[in-house]
């Protein structure tokens, strides 16, 4: 005996364990099989919606397909109904099985009898039909489309737009039949012709023109719902608001209507400051007609009049009291502020309140818009605000926020010195949040004015003695002690109010001492220490009445558990020897300024060609400067924070040199592990330090010259870098013009790697012209991402062609930065 779904229900409900619960669907499976195989049709719809039952708790229910089937040839309405909506659930448009139904669809569309019945077939053809139903029964949904029953017209004007959806072919088939939907006076009938003329546009743009003369419909239907009030439509009203959906789709058309035409926008534009004055803005449906108005006007070619009033309705949402309202406000703002700037200036008082609301979601859109507000008119005001905030901001926002304050200042900052004070200030309220980019930045700003480095030296010495708690703070001022500290203990500085400043060399030591002693993050205690040791070595010439106690304080890091700083501090001790008396100041000589784009309005012009620096490429910069020689290289590493590693040491340290070798002696004033910036050796370094040649550093092994390679050469990939997950594949080609060379990415791993930098820097003899690269994300398990190089040889494959690179990335939330050399180019290329 078969049992009512509702039983079944009330027996699965009553079950204690998941065990328990598939006996009884089991069992009930069967006796449903058992009643389909003996062909009972009394109780067919029965067992079929208790199957629909079953199908939703996720248990197999293919066997009843066959029976919707049958229900649907029924003549029976209840059957009928049960039987089609087992089809839309237990098929999709890929089963077999589904063909079957296409005759019994046609003749249910066609019912006079029931227009229910008709609505059954069209939702039927609509969810689950084929491609190949669609086609076949097209012809009957565009007479259904005019037919006298509005309810029919409805539903054959939906199933219309799924078909659109689904079939390219015959997009075009029910063109004719719109502009009659949207003359139509029924509400139900004119949303549907509004949902199928948006689908339409969208899937096809070229058609935007063809149906722009019904934008007159369009505006006398809405503002026959603007007006209407109770009077006609009160089945309709929603809050006070007539018929808000329909109000919203025919918005939303416009929208695509009135983009890129002036004609259809000047139409437009009364109907639509009269939805913006007339809409009552208390309840959340008025709310939601106001939003849709807003971005209609901010996309069509709307007056100014009026995109101002629409900024205004958004500056009223900002007020509200609802933080859904008030995201919905600020997203919007941050989609429209290029459209009129002004009127979202109006309106800056209010965004800089969001940036302290409780939610974290509303705090970040805030300062997204805020960010896009920034010009240079209002630089110093915004950034200004922004400082405040950062007084009391959360820890956790302190991040974004210090960075979107520095890219502000980099992009429209009025003055160099202006914007080294305001870095500085950053730095000395959120310093420890302050990324490693925001610190190299700053040092080349600094680097690259050289009439602001006492005015920068003196201000970070001071910072420094009220504070060693800020990170970034501590890293960048003993960078700058270590280039600059002459500047401070030379006795011509002077403070804001023009009075002398008296610095002795020993006060300069005690601060790196207190740094050392007092690190801001006592976890990555080695990257400070790191460049203490740095801004020592270069101190011996800039404070040599200190020499002494210089040297005592770099034999304390002889002994440190981190094998770099250990390496480099022997290196820097041998460095003292009296051998290295001659060239000491030429090896600690400043640090170079990097080719790199520093920011600013007033960039010093760049030297001359024998002065450029080498070339370097990456991503997101299309060409390169000429290139330079190789100690350049090794300097622009250091700049930017990254390693040298050469492949093979060819000459051997100097005596008592801590083992390190020649390479090493190029490397010595590298960052190691530090964030900052540290010293490099200048280009007129001794003899000691020069005939190590471009060939060790590059791991070339000093091997004589290679021929020159044939005319056009092209040679299979070479694997260049693999290491975790990342591939990186060379294609060569040698050609008249110089090496053609595609860089190929793969991502082995099962995360996406994001935020992806490929750079190369290549020796002075050598050109390089890097192309950006197809995409900044390496999806997994894929190489599909490349980046075109070309490289020219000056010395016509005399010397070797050699490149250094480094490559960064995002994986599985962790920054990552790898170097690579690649001294394996045959000969000739």
């Amino acid at each position: 005996m078969s049992i009512k779904l509702r039983e079944l229900i009330r027996s699965i409900r009553a079950c204690k364990t998941a065990a328990e619960e598939r006996a009884v669907i089991a069992r009930e499976c069967a006796l449903i099989r058992t009643a389909f195989k003996e062909d009972d049709n009394q109780f067919r719809h029965r067992n079929v919606a208790k199957l629909l039952f079953i199908h939703m708790m996720g248990y197999p229910t293919h066997f009843g397909q066959m029976e919707c089937l049958k229900l649907i040839a029924s003549s029976k309405f209840p059957e009928k109904r049960v039987g089609y909506l087992g089809l839309t659930q237990l098929l999709d448009e890929n089963t077999e099985v589904l063909m079957l139904v296409t005759n019994s669809i046609k003749n249910d569309m066609a019912s006079e009898s029931n227009q229910y019945v008709s609505g059954l077939a069209l939702c039927a053809l609509g969810n689950v039909g084929s491609p190949e139903m669609c086609r076949s029964l097209s012809r009957e949904v565009e007479k259904l489309m005019s037919s006298t029953n509005p309810y029919i017209r409805k539903k054959a004007a939906l199933c219309a737009m799924r078909i659109v959806r689904k079939v390219d072919e015959i997009e075009d088939k029910f063109n004719h039949r719109i502009g009659a939907l949207l003359e139509d006076r029924n509400h139900g009938v004119l949303l549907a012709g509004c949902c199928l003329l948006t689908t339409l546009l969208e899937i096809n743009p070229s058609y935007v023109s063809e149906f722009r003369r019904h934008v007159t419909a369009l505006i006398r239907a809405l503002r026959s719902l603007v007006t209407s009030g109770y009077t006609n439509a009160a089945e309709y009203d929603i809050s006070g608001i007539t018929d808000p959906f329909l109000q919203a789709k025919i918005l939303r058309l416009l929208r695509l209507l009135g983009h890129g035409s002036v004609e259809a926008s000047d139409d437009m534009n009364d109907i639509l400051a009269q939805v913006a004055t007339n809409t009552e803005g208390t309840k959340n449906t008025g709310n939601a007609i106001l939003y849709e108005c807003v971005l209609t006007i901010m996309s069509i070619e709307a007056e100014s009049g009026l995109r101002v009033l629409g900024i205004n309705i958004l500056g009223r949402f900002l007020l509200s009291r609802d933080n859904n309202i008030r995201y919905v406000a600020l997203s919007t703002l941050q989609r429209v502020v290029n459209v009129d700037v002004k009127a979202v200036q109006r309106h800056r008082a209010t965004i800089i309140d969001c940036l302290k609301d409780t939610d974290i979601s509303i705090r970040k859109r805030a300062l997204d818009v805020a960010y896009a507000l920034v010009n240079e008119e209002n630089i110093k005001n915004m950034t200004k605000e922004l400082l405040n905030y950062l007084l009391v901001a959360e820890t956790d926002f302190k991040e974004e926020l210090c960075s979107r304050i520095c890219m502000a200042v980099a992009k429209y900052s009025p003055s160099r010195r202006w914007q080294i004070d305001t870095l500085i200030k950053v730095m000395c309220l959120g310093g420890n949040f302050l990324k490693d980019v925001e610190r190299e930045n700053f040092c080349r700003v600094v680097a690259a004015t050289p009439e602001e480095h006492s005015y920068t030296v003196i201000k970070l010495y001071f910072n420094m003695k009220e504070t060693l708690s800020q990170e970034a703070l501590v890293h960048v001022g003993v960078w700058c002690l270590g280039e600059f500290g002459d500047h401070l203990v030379s006795g011509r500085a002077v403070g804001p109010d023009n009075s002398p400043i008296h610095v002795s060399s020993s006060d300069v030591i005690d601060l790196l001492q207190d740094a050392v002693r007092k690190p801001p993050n006592p976890e990555k205690a080695h990257a400070t220490h790191a460049l203490v040791a740095a801004a020592l070595i270069k101190l011996v010439t800039r404070c040599p009445s200190e020499f002494e106690r210089i040297r005592k304080c770099l034999r304390r890091f002889e002994c440190s558990l981190h094998a770099d700083l250990q390496q480099r501090s022997c290196e820097f001790l041998e460095l003292l020897e009296s051998e290295w008396d001659s060239s000491r100041a030429g090896i600690l000589d400043r640090m170079p300024v990097s080719e790199r784009e520093v920011g600013g309005s007033d960039m010093p012009a760049r030297s001359t060609e024998d002065e450029a620096p080498q070339s370097y490429g990456t991503s997101g910069v299309p060409a390169a400067a000429p290139a330079q020689g190789m100690g350049d290289l090794l300097d622009l590493n250091d700049l930017l924070g990254g390693e040298s590693k050469p492949a093979t040491q060819s000459q051997p340290a100097p005596s008592g040199g801590g083992g390190g070798g020649g390479g090493d002696l190029l490397d010595l004033l590298d960052m190691g592990g530090g964030g900052a910036p540290a010293a490099a050796p200048a280009t007129n370094a001794a003899a000691p330090a020069a005939d190590l040649g471009l060939m060790d550093i590059f791991g070339g092994g000093g091997a004589a010259p290679a021929p020159a390679a044939a005319a056009s050469q092209e040679l299979p990939p070479m694997d260049v870098f693999d290491k975790a997950g990342l591939k990186i594949q060379f294609s060569c080609r040698r050609d008249a013009s110089g090496t053609s060379i595609t860089a190929r990415f793969g991502n082995m791993s099962s995360m996406p790697m994001t935020n992806f930098v490929f750079e190369a820097a290549v020796p002075k003899y050598l050109q390089l012209k890097m192309e950006p690269a197809t995409s900044q994300v390496l999806t997994p398990q894929s190489t599909n991402v490349s980046q075109s190089m070309v490289v020219v040889n000056t010395t016509n494959g005399e010397k070797p062609t050699l490149m250094k690179l480094r490559i960064g990335y995002e994986h599985n939330g962790t920054n990552v930065q790898e170097m690579a050399q690649v001294a394996n180019f045959p000969a000739g290329f």
